[in-house]
């Protein structure tokens, strides 16, 4: 129910209701960055307070659902803050679920059991999505109701995170409430650094683009102008069908195949879904875009989620967690808002072109790790059929 909200209800809201200016735009934008640059501070205080992950990640969920009654309470000024902040509580938790994924499932198995679980939250954000730019369509004036409706969500899903079985965090020698996450890890793990260096990239023209998918569509200028159910069909509709028929596949793909080879793959669909979406206005072109979109979120999605338990140790897994989503903060916070900047000096497809190269070079980036990755695994094979006929 959230999930709509987030990824362009709101934005829209600001847009169509209040007229928002374009610094305006971009802080609504920014929401779930702010809370993903918050995450080490969440994760640091149930260390400190020595609470479970998911009994600090439901107070969290609370103060979200404080923030969305604030925020559908208007004008606007009440309604940016509450959108924020409700927005970023839901972000500023990944570090504690990814840290109670990786304690409660097999290692073999946690794609594949996490991918379920993001196959639930995309069948039901797709209709509720649908049902949300209906209503905006019908009753703009009301457009409040669907803010709170965001509130009683925040409060249902602070309620079942109680419930899910967690444990403490690790220890990890520093019990002081740190805002900033552990960066001293960058120097002590090379593919921590390179992997944050190539996501950085990709995200950064992935995360410019979001919310300009709603700009393109609803601004008069570029001649498509769609209501507000077209916008939420393609923003958020089609892609959650999308990434609902191609999660499971790559569920088994995490727990399968190469990291590095999988992650290429997923920045070249992304590249594909950006020729797609920004560069014609037909209908066609639009919906295959969306779906272009939706594949690659879904295999985006779990690799961003669960790409540290493949190489964090386990008693760091949040930490390596808390240091990824606090970069994805960085992009997610100044991505938005310098995509509305550089919109007003160039066009929209000079903007689309330089995200796309910036996930094609973030893929060049990591090739020579897709080798040495591939490599590796052959080589452990080749050694385990050799050592076989020894063993039995």
């Amino acid at each position: 129910m959230i999930l709509p909200l987030e990824t362009s209800v709101l934005l829209m809201i600001a847009i169509k209701h209040f007229d928002a200016a374009p610094v305006t735009k971009g802080f609504v934008a920014a929401a779930a960055g702010v809370g993903l640059l918050l995450s080490p501070a969440v994760t640091a205080l149930a260390r400190r307070r020595r609470r479970t992950a998911m009994a600090m990640a439901a107070s969290v969920s609370l103060i979200g659902a404080v923030a969305f009654a604030v925020a559908a309470a208007g004008p606007l000024p009440l309604f940016v803050i509450g959108a924020v902040v409700g927005v970023a509580t839901g972000n500023a938790v990944y570090p504690l679920l990814t840290f109670t994924y990786e304690r409660n499932y097999p290692s073999t198995e946690i794609g594949r059991r996490v991918g379920r679980g993001l196959m639930v939250r995309v069948a039901i954000s797709a209709p509720l999505a649908i049902a949300m730019g209906a209503w905006l369509r019908q009753q703009p004036d009301q457009w409040w109701i669907v803010v709170l409706a965001g509130a009683v969500a925040c409060a249902a899903l602070g309620s079942l995170y109680r419930r899910i079985p967690s444990q403490r965090l690790n220890d990890a020698h520093d019990e002081r409430l740190r805002l900033l996450p552990h960066f001293e890890l960058l120097g002590q793990d090379r593919q921590l650094r390179l992997t944050l260096g190539a996501w950085m990239l990709m995200g950064f023209g992935n995360l410019m683009l979001m919310p300009l998918r709603v700009e393109y569509l609803a601004q008069p200028k570029y001649g498509i102008e769609a209501d507000a159910a077209m916008i939420t069909a393609l923003t958020v509709a089609i892609p959650s069908v999308a990434r609902l028929l191609t999660t499971p596949i790559f569920g088994r793909l995490f727990d399968r195949i190469s990291f590095f080879s999988s992650r290429i793959m997923i920045n070249l669909l992304f590249a594909a879904y950006v020729a797609a979406f920004f560069t014609g206005s037909s209908t066609a072109a639009l919906v295959f875009g969306a779906v272009m979109l939706g594949i690659a979120a879904a295999g985006g999605d779990l690799m961003w989620m669960l790409w540290v338990t493949k190489f964090a140790p386990t008693d760091r897994v949040a930490d390596y967690m808390g240091l990824h989503t606090f970069s994805t903060g960085v992009r997610a916070m100044f991505a938005p808002l310098l995509a509305f900047v550089v919109l007003d000096r160039l066009s929209l497809g000079w903007v689309a072109a330089i995200s796309a190269a910036l996930m094609i070079l973030s893929s060049l980036i990591l090739i020579p790790e897709a080798r040495a990755e591939r490599r590796s695994r052959s080589e452990l094979t080749i050694n385990a059929a050799l050592t076989e006929p020894a063993t039995t």
